[in-house]
Parts: structure tokens; sequence; C-alpha cells
């Protein structure tokens, strides 16, 4: 899980819960924090991404206005 700020604990404790649920597993996650994203959150589980980034939501609306 990567993020612009470091998270609470309480973040992470509900980040591990959720993830498990969404891959009926038991989630062992590594965080690390990166400036660029402005915001949000970007997470990695095998080679799937999930973008909720600030930087991504705002290059997708940028893609839709421009056609």
């Amino acid at each position: 899980v990567t993020s612009a700020r470091p998270l609470t604990d309480n973040i992470k404790d509900q980040l591990q819960e959720k993830l498990g649920q969404l891959t009926g597993k038991t989630a062992k996650l590594t965080f690390e924090t990166d400036e660029s994203l402005l915001g949000g959150i970007v997470t990695r589980i095998g080679s799937t991404i999930y973008d909720g980034s600030v930087s991504n939501q705002l290059k997708r609306l940028r893609e839709e206005l421009a056609g």
C-alpha cells in the first residue's frame, strides 16, 4: 500500500481487514509513502493495482474532458 502521507494505525488496520475480505485471505500489508500521489492510496495485490490516488483521478478527469 502506497500513500501520499503516513497512515495512522487505525487506517492500516481497516485496510488490512478490507483487503482481507476482498481477497478472501489474510492480508499481510507493507506500507510506503510517495508524496507525488498528492493524496489517496495505491494498492497492489499480486499483479493487480488499485489506484485511488488523487493524481490518477486528475489524470482520468483530464482524459475525459479532452475527449
